[in-house]
């Protein structure tokens, strides 16, 4: 019996599917071979995906990502909108299109096609952001954004009516060069397209000595309207030779601060290390004493006879021969002038309409005493200097250390130490008579060494209670200015 065979059901839905199938291959490969005219899928470039889109389109997504989205740059807590275009900065779209491309034509066909079925891309590279922009323009926009932001520090001020400081306030200034990192870097990245600026804290600068002679000279202009009294100051900064001078030129009485010229005299004419004897004689000279029989004493050794006038004489000499013209001793301490001696001219007592009316018979200036204890203090200090220059034959380190030595004896707990911490070290000679208060010194602070003239005049008589507080002020004001970081205030010290 002969049968005729006829497909089954499971032939037909084979077959279905299988038509099926090849027909939805060919849907797919016919949308994948029209897709690939645009960029391959998985394509980055810039770190901004464009997969499937066309160059046009993929140009337009990097120009709005890098061109047309600020940068925010922030300085502190406040922050500002950069535009890259103020920056010049600029997208190479033809080199990065052309990368792109050669990743297209480069891809397998079927490979690619395989990956299309299951939405798997075929890895490839990814296209590096290529752009410039220029160092120039971008450092105009932080600078701007700097002139805004940043505050300048304010300078230390005199404080009106006082001698003390109104010390300055710190600032900020943006450091743009260390700022150029991060702000590139966010030039570059097509996201968190933010920067935060460098800044750093801008201190007040040091003040310059010009600023004590400000403070001093508003100070003392309002006391001498006040008290009637002529102030005389000298300051110099060992370190660096600046120097405060305030009527320094200025014809003074002479008083004790002349036994330092008288020692350092004494010192010339010794011929080997001073007895005990003279050593007793250099004390009493320049630690304070009821009486000038030391001074007068080490005037007889110097002339080398029991002649002071002449020892005075020479004393004189040693100082023209210094150039410290306004300086001289004419007799022995408590002595008239012997018949015959004048007042010499100088240029300070010559001048017209002099304000003090100095002794006769001893007279300096503040810069004189200041410009000698210098010279002392760089001969002690082996520094060479003006002394060393003029008597190295005569004199010693070591002899111009000795004076410095004794000068720091004399302690008296007021003038120029009542405006230093305790334990200052002040090498120092004070004198006064009835109408001139002075004290000259050298000071060695933690800030740095300085020497320290101050005289104060009044016609017939200054009071003890006018001149010391002054004197003390004067001194610590310039101490201050010397340790601006750690001043003195009286009994308290403060620190900034």
């Amino acid at each position: 019996m002969n049968r005729t065979s006829t497909p089954g059901i499971g032939q037909w839905l084979t077959v279905t599917i299988m038509v099926a199938s090849a027909l939805f291959l060919l849907y797919q490969l016919y949308n994948y071979a029209g897709s690939r005219t645009n960029l391959p899928a998985g394509l980055t470039i810039g770190g901004i995906t464009v997969g499937g889109l066309t160059q046009e389109e993929a140009s337009e997504v990097l120009t709005n990502r890098y061109l047309n989205s600020p940068i925010i740059v922030y300085h502190g807590e406040q922050s500002f909108e950069l535009n890259p275009v103020n920056a010049e900065f600029q997208l190479d779209l033809e080199q990065m299109m052309s990368e792109a491309d050669f990743q297209r034509t480069q891809q397998d066909f079927w490979a690619g096609f395989w990956g299309y079925l299951w939405g798997r891309p075929v890895e490839i590279e990814s296209v590096p952001l290529a752009a410039t922009y220029s160092e120039a323009a971008l450092k105009r926009e932080l600078e701007r954004i700097s002139s805004w932001m940043d505050r300048p520090a304010q300078p230390p001020q005199p404080v009106p009516g006082s001698l003390s400081f109104q010390y300055g306030v710190p600032g900020t200034r943006t450091n743009v060069t260390a700022s150029f990192v991060d702000v590139e870097a966010a030039l570059f990245r097509p996201n968190r397209r933010e920067a935060h600026l460098v800044i750093e804290p801008n201190q007040p600068t040091r003040p310059d000595i010009n600023l004590l002679t400000r403070l001093l000279v508003n100070h003392l202009q309002d006391y001498e309207q006040l008290t009637g009294t002529v102030a005389s100051v000298f300051i110099l900064d060992l370190e660096t030779g600046k120097e405060v001078s305030i009527n320094a030129e200025l014809a003074m009485s002479g008083m004790d601060l002349l036994k330092v010229p008288i020692v350092l005299e004494t010192f010339r004419a010794l011929n080997r290390a001073p007895t005990l004897t003279q050593q007793r004689l250099i004390s009493d000279t320049l630690v304070i004493q009821p009486d000038h029989e030391s001074a007068n004493a080490l005037l007889r050794f110097i002339a080398g006879q029991d002649d002071p006038f002449q020892g005075a004489a020479m004393v004189t000499e040693t100082m023209q021969r210094l150039g410290l013209y306004n300086t001289f001793i004419l007799t022995p301490y408590d002595e008239a002038m012997r018949p015959g001696q004048r007042t010499p001219e100088t240029p300070a007592n010559r001048v017209e309409g002099l304000r003090t009316r100095p002794s006769a018979t001893m007279q300096t200036t503040a810069e004189d005493i200041g410009t000698l204890l210098s010279m002392i203090y760089y001969c002690a200090h082996g520094r060479g200097g003006t002394l060393l220059a003029a008597f190295g034959d005569t004199l010693t380190v070591d002899e111009c250390r000795q004076i410095v030595e004794f000068m720091s004896r004399n302690q008296i707990g007021s003038l120029i130490e009542d405006g230093v911490p305790p334990g200052t070290r002040v090498a120092h000679r004070h004198g006064w008579i009835s109408d001139t208060h002075a004290d000259a010194g050298i000071v060695y602070s933690p800030g740095g060494n300085y020497v320290i003239v101050a005289m104060l005049y009044k016609n017939d008589w200054l009071e003890w209670e006018t001149s010391s507080p002054l004197l003390a002020e004067i001194s610590r004001a310039a101490y201050n200015f010397f340790n601006f970081d750690n001043p003195y205030l009286g009994d308290a010290r403060v620190t900034n």
